[in-house]
């Protein structure tokens, strides 16, 4: 896999992560104000399943196609599976703040390691120049 594409994968997985924390920390704050009680419709599963699904594509898109044929370094992948059993954990939907606070760290963890994968692969780029 070309580098530099998984270097966008990087980026753009990166900030789908943040913005999945984002999402899971704000939420229930901004739910709490009666005006804004009209967001509620992005209380969703839907929404959810896609953010750990775009997760999922992004795991086997960019971290495990880097590890596989450029710098062979688990790192990434170990902080991946640990954010997703954090998101996994979440989902047992024991009190909200059981799940809010397994999917922001879960989320966090994902973006981190995107994070550690897009500098393994920017160390990969300067060592072969």
């Amino acid at each position: 896999m070309n580098k530099s594409k998984t270097n966008t994968l990087d980026i753009i997985a990166l900030s789908s992560s943040i913005i999945c924390a984002i999402h899971c920390a704000i939420f229930p704050i901004l739910l709490s104000f009666s005006s804004l009680s009209s967001l509620y419709f992005l209380n969703n599963s839907f929404i959810e399943w896609v953010f750990i699904s775009l997760g999922i594509v992004f795991l086997l898109t960019s971290l495990w196609p880097s590890y596989k044929t450029i710098h062979h370094k688990t790192k990434p992948l170990k902080i991946a599976l640990l954010g997703f059993a954090f998101i996994a954990i979440g989902r047992l939907h024991l009190t909200n703040l059981w799940e809010v606070s397994n999917t922001v760290i879960g989320a966090t963890l994902l973006a981190f390691a995107h994070y550690a994968n897009w500098k393994l692969l920017r160390i990969a780029v300067k060592q072969n120049h």
